[in-house]
């Protein structure tokens, strides 16, 4: 009799599991009007501690979720993430997070796909203090589909000034508090997808905090050194950057059909200035 309790109980627990599994990798808005779609953004833009778990499925299975330091990729990690933000941290938003959605646009295409932006306020009070962000957001939907794919927060300036060597060195600082204060340092941020990582902090990549640009996968410390072609391919300022002109040339144009093409241009030119003088020596 126990045995058969004890199955009983492993049985239903897999079924939820199972049903959880399935629930958490579907999309639950069928509504792909243009009104429909603006509903669906809004109340993801809206959610809030007591329901952000329940919207996970008004994203695609497959969204995209960049924020200016983070990226997520399917519903498991967009969880992980709310989670973090919501109830893994003093620092996370709390149940009186309140989120204004001011200036709206929502664009449908020919094809059926759409692109909703809107500008944001976000207030309420954390166990550090009362918070007041402004921002905005875009989402992205396909066609014949009601949740959106694509969804990017913008409210900060920091991704858009990490390029800047001046300012490189204190955003990555904040990036790397930022995993660490909503504890995501399990997660694997590797923004290229090449194995490595700008973030310390993000031990579940194999290679954390050696990536020099996390932008260009062919950019890291395992690639190889392409001398002289401005570029810092492996990450190590000890190796040739800069050359001359054409070995420039020569990197940038690998194959032997486009330096011939390159030689051919520069000489174009070259030789009409030398036959217009041969021309005017005959006169």
């Amino acid at each position: 009799m126990k045995k058969a309790y004890a199955i009983s109980i492993f049985c239903t627990l897999l079924i939820l599991f199972m049903a959880g599994s399935a629930l958490a990798q579907t999309c639950d808005r069928s509504d792909t009007s243009e009104a429909g779609r603006i509903t669906t953004a809004q109340e993801i833009l809206e959610a809030n501690l007591g329901n952000y778990a329940s919207r996970i499925n008004h994203r695609a299975p497959d969204i995209l979720h960049k924020d200016p330091f983070l990226t997520n990729s399917g519903h498991a990690e967009m969880l992980d993430y709310l989670d973090g933000y919501y109830s893994g941290s003093i620092y996370g938003w709390t149940d009186d997070r309140e989120v204004t959605v001011k200036d709206e646009l929502a664009t449908t295409y020919p094809d059926g796909s759409m692109t909703y932006i809107t500008t944001l306020q976000w207030t309420g009070t954390s166990a550090v203090g009362y918070y007041f962000q402004t921002g905005m957001s875009i989402m992205k939907f396909r066609p014949g589909e009601g949740c959106p794919y694509y969804h990017r927060d913008y409210w900060s300036e920091g991704d858009s000034w990490y390029q800047v060597p001046a300012w490189h060195n204190e955003i990555a600082l904040f990036r790397g508090i930022y995993i660490g204060i909503m504890q995501l340092t399990g997660r694997c941020f590797d923004d290229d997808q090449d194995g490595y990582t700008k973030y310390a902090q993000a031990r579940g990549c194999p290679n954390p905090g050696l990536d020099c640009n996390d932008f260009v996968p062919e950019i890291n410390p395992g690639a190889i050194e392409i001398p002289g072609n401005g570029i810092n391919d492996d990450c190590d300022h000890k190796t040739p950057e800069w050359g001359t002109p054409m070995s420039v040339v020569n990197a940038e144009y690998k194959e032997s059909s486009d330096i011939a093409n390159h030689l051919f241009l520069l000489c174009v030119p070259i030789g009409a200035v030398l036959l217009l003088r041969g021309l005017r020596r005959r006169k």
